[in-house]
């Protein structure tokens, strides 16, 4: 028998060793046993040691620029939309979802952000049209008071007169939808328009500060935390779904990509590094909650199904062999079964 048919024939007998255990009764043990090795190694070696935070950055930057304009990312977007209006989870409540103590926390935030709030309101006043649109919002609410105001008083006897010619005299003057209201400015339209707006202004900031707003939000929660949610369906079509997740993902395409967004993903890499660069592998995990009996579980549970598939693709076999025939068709091992090493 040649040296060749000898290395031939060991190459085969390793392949065949090496499929044997990755898709026979040995692999759980194999895979627990991985899992150990894996661990131990975390154990001694550092997040920094095992992983360059430059090329952690390289890899974030390019999912973000290739991910979003995907095809694949563009069919999950669509899946996506039909899966929820296919409606998943049934019927459920909205307290199903959110707690009442995490509503008033969210609430107490974002009430907190009031004087930031009242600054980009302020800042909303320069704007022309959104000056004008307050202007012609205040009006509306005007009209609206009037009419109220009207349709009340005209139910007590001897008061109904009175208050229908005050609302005829203000009517001439707001107009019957308030597009005359600007006009009560006269040539100073756009100062009045800005004055609308800073009263506008006034009243939500106002409103946000009063201490009965937080009490209101949670009663509204209250009326609808044991209503049933209804179906999406009734609300949009499947074609509006697709349209608005479409939108999303233009959004992510064009955001994603951006020099302040990478610079921002950047910056989280480099603050998770800060964080747990210098400390064990294993730390991370501990702080996960991510126990060594949880890695196993899934690591016995998901081999048999990987090695399964990849051996009845007939790839397993390719691969081994692969791996382990330079080493057999190696001048080290031929010396070594010529006798000469």
């Amino acid at each position: 028998m040649t040296t060749e048919n000898v290395a031939q024939a060991l190459l085969d007998a390793q392949v065949a060793w090496a499929i044997n255990r990755l898709t026979g009764d040995e692999l759980p043990e194999l895979a627990e046993k991985a899992v150990d090795d894996v661990l131990a190694v975390a154990e001694g070696a550092t997040m920094t040691a095992l992983v360059d935070p430059a090329m952690i950055k390289s890899i974030a930057r390019m999912l973000a620029t290739t991910v979003p304009p995907s095809s694949a990312a563009t069919t999950l977007v669509e899946q996506s939309a039909e899966v929820v209006m296919s409606n998943p989870a049934g019927t459920y409540t909205l307290r199903e979802v959110i707690d009442r103590d995490n509503v008033a926390r969210i609430t107490d935030e974002v009430l907190a952000l009031t004087p930031l709030l009242e600054k980009a309101l302020d800042d909303l006043t320069h704007s022309p049209m959104m000056a004008a649109l307050a202007s012609r919002f205040v009006g509306r609410i005007v009209n609206d008071v009037i009419a109220g105001n009207r349709a009340v008083a005209e139910k007590i006897p001897g008061v109904g007169s009175l208050v229908s010619f005050g609302t005829k005299a203000a009517g001439k003057a707001i107009g019957k939808t308030g597009e005359q209201f600007g006009e009560l400015f006269g040539d100073t339209a756009a100062k009045g328009a800005e004055f609308a707006m800073g009263r506008l202004n006034k009243i939500i900031v106002a409103t946000l500060k009063d201490p009965s707003t937080r009490s209101a939000v949670l009663e509204v929660f209250d009326m609808y935390a044991e209503k049933k949610i209804g179906r999406l369906d009734k609300v949009l079509t499947l074609d509006d779904a697709k349209r608005i997740g479409g939108l999303g993902q233009d959004v992510a395409i064009a955001g994603a990509a951006s020099e302040p967004i990478l610079k921002l993903v950047d910056a989280l890499i480099d603050g998770f590094f800060t964080v747990y660069g210098d400390y064990p592998a294993a730390q991370l995990l501990d702080e996960l909650d991510i126990t060594r009996d949880i890695l196993v579980e899934y690591a016995v549970a998901g081999a048999p199904r990987l090695f399964d598939a990849v051996k009845e693709s007939g790839e397993l076999e390719r691969i081994v062999r692969e791996q382990l025939e330079p080493f057999f068709t190696s001048p080290e091992v031929a010396a070594i079964l010529d006798g000469k090493s």
